[in-house]
Order: structure tokens, then C-alpha cells, then sequence
């Protein structure tokens, strides 16, 4: 019995070690705003989009003392071309979950070349964008209004967390390219680079960190008819850290006239299928998504 005892403590202390978690917001709708997962994106086209998108994730998850601790984001996003070569751009998020939230800001700027010959600026043949980013992130940790499952049956208190409240800055660099033509579309986004350990304090001295992420977003427009009133554009969204395993995002949308869109999308890591719809009038853009997780959390979340 002793040895069983010590193995399973062995065990759950190699379990507890390796635990990690989502540091990063989710969108389920980065067809419509591309830019907030690629900087590159900054003044590719001959106007200023600026996207405003709240997104309630899990809905349905609550603490032991049933409040709602489920991630809520807020996310605001603009850039424009300066020149031919030149964009900028920039993105202000808020992301809660529980107790802990980040707010996170950044400036981009990119430069982009035509592939094709010759000169074709605005006339959507190849071309290649460039971009560097610097973000600031605030980190906040409040245990004060919390109840950990320890607390909750009367056991010790988790040494890693600390039970007060704990806010860090940081600086992260973001670097992307971007190639596109008018009918396709491919990323590649290195983000969070270079970010120091957070000074969260710790009892056991653990290392609060947040890590690097590698996405890559790829598409076509492929429309049916010459007038191209009716199109369809597939996508492709993987994203990937040093310490967890490749999330892959599979999207399809059907556009029509270029003002109606509606879609879904399959998120592999949670086996969730998102539903999507928009609406586009002038210089207006509605856009409205549901996710449904069909397995593991499915019967929590709404």
C-alpha cells in the first residue's frame, strides 16, 4: 500500500508539473479580421477597416460558487495603407477569464512588394507584405475574489498561485508575412516573442511565462459565376507553441454578392463546429458566430 502511495503521488506530481493553459484569445471569426492574426495584413487594401468583435467563450462555466468565470473577449482593430509600400496598423484586446485578465496593445508596420510585372499596385495580382510589431501586455492575477478547489474543501493553499493580487507589463514583438492575389491567400505570423518571465510571485519560485505563437492563415476566393455573385471561400488556421500540440481551425464561407456571407467553421483542438453569419451594407460589416463543442465539454458549455 505505502509503495502504491508513493507512486501516485509521483504521478500527480509529474501531472501537476506539466500543466499549461490558453494564454491567447480565440476568434472564431478571423475571416473578418484577419489582421488581429497577422500584422501583415496592415494596408493591403485601399481603406481602413476598423473591427470591433466581443466574443463569450464557454458560456456556461462557472466557479464553485457559481459565478460566471467563463474567457469574455474584447477585441478593436484598425490599420491603413500609407504609401504603395507602407502600412500601418494596430490592436487593442481584453481578455478575461476568471481571475486572470490581460489587456494588450499593439502598433505594426509593414512594407509590401509587387511580384508581378509590371508595377501593379491596388490591382490585386502577387504580391509579398512584411511586418514587425510590438505589443504591450498587461497581466493581472486577483485570487482575492476567488475560491480554489483546495480552499473550497479546506486543504493547504496551491503554492504556485498566489492568493492576492498580482499585475505585470510586458513587451512582445510580432513579426509576419503575407502573400495574396485576388484570389488566394497565405500567412505566416510569429507573436509574443522575446517576452520575459511574468513577476507573478510564487511560493515554489515557479516560472510564470507566456510563450510564443506560430500561426498560419491561408484562403482562396473562389467564385462561381463571371459576375462573381456567388463565391465560396475556404480556410485554414493553425496555430502552434513550444508547448502544445498544432490547433488547427478549418472555415468555409458562402458570399453572396459580396454583402450576404454565411458559413462554419471546425476547431479540431476542442472538436467544436462554429456557425457564422454576416451582413455587409455600405461601410458596415455584422458578423455573428456560434460554437458548439460536440464532445468532452459539451455538456458544460451552451
Amino acid at each position: 500500500m505505502t509503495k502504491l502511495k508513493i507512486t501516485l503521488t509521483i504521478a500527480l506530481f509529474l501531472i501537476i508539473a506539466n500543466l499549461k493553459s490558453q494564454q491567447f484569445p480565440v476568434y472564431t471569426q478571423y475571416v473578418f479580421n484577419e489582421y488581429i492574426m497577422n500584422p501583415a495584413i496592415a494596408g493591403t487594401v485601399d481603406r481602413i477597416p476598423l473591427r470591433l468583435s466581443y466574443r463569450n467563450q464557454w458560456s456556461g462555466f462557472t466557479d464553485l460558487q457559481g459565478n460566471n468565470v467563463a474567457p469574455k473577449t474584447f477585441a478593436l482593430s484598425a490599420h491603413t495603407p500609407v504609401s504603395d509600400r507602407i502600412g500601418i496598423g494596430g490592436f487593442l484586446y481584453n481578455d478575461v477569464t476568471g481571475p486572470i485578465s490581460q489587456t494588450s496593445a499593439q502598433l505594426s508596420y509593414s512594407w509590401r512588394t509587387c511580384l508581378s510585372k509590371p508595377a501593379c499596385f491596388w490591382e490585386k495580382k502577387k504580391f509579398m507584405s512584411l511586418a514587425y510589431g510590438t505589443r504591450i501586455l498587461q497581466f493581472a492575477y486577483d485570487d482575492t475574489q476567488t475560491t480554489s478547489w483546495n480552499e473550497y474543501f479546506g486543504l493547504a493553499d496551491d503554492p504556485v498561485l498566489p492568493n492576492t493580487i498580482e499585475t505585470d507589463f510586458l513587451i512582445s514583438h510580432t513579426v509576419a508575412s503575407y502573400f495574396y492575389t485576388e484570389y488566394i491567400y497565405a500567412g505566416f505570423a510569429a507573436q509574443n516573442l522575446f517576452a520575459r518571465p511574468l513577476k507573478i510571485k510564487s511560493d515554489l519560485n515557479y516560472e510564470n511565462r507566456l510563450t510564443a505563437e506560430y500561426n498560419f492563415l491561408a484562403g482562396a476566393y473562389i467564385p462561381f459565376s463571371s459576375d462573381k455573385s456567388l463565391a465560396i471561400e475556404p480556410s485554414v488556421l493553425t496555430k502552434t507553441t513550444n508547448w502544445s500540440k498544432t490547433q488547427i481551425d478549418l472555415g468555409l464561407r458562402f458570399i453572396y454578392q459580396n454583402s450576404v456571407y454565411g458559413g462554419f467553421s471546425y476547431r479540431a483542438s476542442e472538436t467544436a463546429f462554429g456557425f457564422l453569419f454576416g451582413v455587409e451594407s455600405g461601410d458596415m460589416f455584422f458578423g455573428y458566430s456560434y460554437d458548439t463543442a460536440v464532445e468532452g465539454i459539451n455538456n458544460y458549455s451552451g
